[in-house]
């Protein structure tokens, strides 16, 4: 299972759904953006139902955000109806993804997104069931370089305090 893959799959089927609508995972919102926007992140991994066969079943819970112009006419109906349209979207779907079916946890007002102050915004959180294989299968995604703060670094031995120097 590739979580990638899983993103795309969500994205691409849910601006089938809201065509005039730009669907985003992970955006940059330091930008100007259209609204309305639709947005999706994976926000936690917990743990599933474990097969017994040595994969590792993880719960994915997913939340999609409907951000809306509070200035528009009628934004508040026009966002509960848009709610409820992406809500009926997920429910029950797996993307065409070797997933669990969507389960819809909540549908409700977010205020939680800093960037989005002063924007209508409803959240919908659904969660999949998935199984990521071991440790073999799981793909690696490509790091570019390290960070300086990576302890794989080459450093001398004495670059680091000791305890005692604290």
């Amino acid at each position: 299972m590739d979580i990638a893959d899983l993103h795309r799959a969500i994205e691409q089927q849910l601006q089938g759904v809201f065509p005039k609508m730009e669907v985003l995972t992970y955006p940059d919102l330091e930008g100007r953006v259209s609204l309305p926007l639709l947005l999706i992140e994976l926000a936690e991994f917990s743990d599933g139902t474990q097969p017994g066969n040595g994969e590792l079943s993880l719960i994915a819970r997913f939340e999609a955000r409907l951000v809306m112009d509070p200035t528009r006419a009628d934004a508040e109906l026009h966002i509960r109806q848009l709610v409820c349209r992406l809500a009926a979207a997920i429910h029950f779907k797996t993307w065409g993804q070797p997933v669990g079916l969507a389960r819809i946890q909540s549908v409700a007002p977010d205020g939680f997104k800093g960037e989005l102050e002063g924007y209508l915004v409803w959240c919908v959180t659904f969660e999949h069931e998935l199984h990521v294989g071991d440790v073999e299968e799981w793909p690696i995604p490509e790091l570019g370089e390290l960070s300086p703060y990576d302890d794989n670094r080459q450093e001398p031995a004495d670059a680091y305090l000791k305890p005692q120097d604290l």
